[in-house]
């Protein structure tokens, strides 16, 4: 048990070893990032031309606003028939494969069997 008990505390030392690297490390990278982010609260509000730049991509008419919400239910349209196509489509061939495979069953009780 001597030797297990040593392999356990070494693995213990090297464990504690990497933990306190790890710390280290991750203490420099916050002084770091401190270090080059200035401390000032106007860094964080945006400037006139970062408020100027977002206005120009908003529709600034009422037929801007309208011709957005109008292309948005246009592509909403687009989907909900798409989807009630596929579904009808899939009712379709699912129908075919069933009707497919009683008349192959009945084929093979009845007709192949006659032989």
């Amino acid at each position: 048990m001597d030797a297990f008990e040593e392999i356990e505390e070494e693995i213990r030392r090297q464990e504690d070893r990497l933990k306190a690297r790890e710390l280290r490390k991750r203490l420099a990278e916050l002084e770091k990032d401190l270090v080059e982010t200035p401390k000032t609260e106007a860094s964080s509000h945006p400037t006139d031309a970062e408020t100027r730049e977002v206005d120009v991509m908003k529709p600034a008419t009422k037929v801007g606003r309208l011709s957005k919400k109008m292309a948005n239910l246009g592509k909403f349209c687009l989907i909900v028939v798409s989807v009630i196509v596929a579904i009808r489509l899939a009712a379709w061939i699912g129908t075919i494969v069933m009707v497919l495979g009683v008349t192959w069953i009945a084929y093979k009780l009845f007709l192949e069997s006659a032989d």
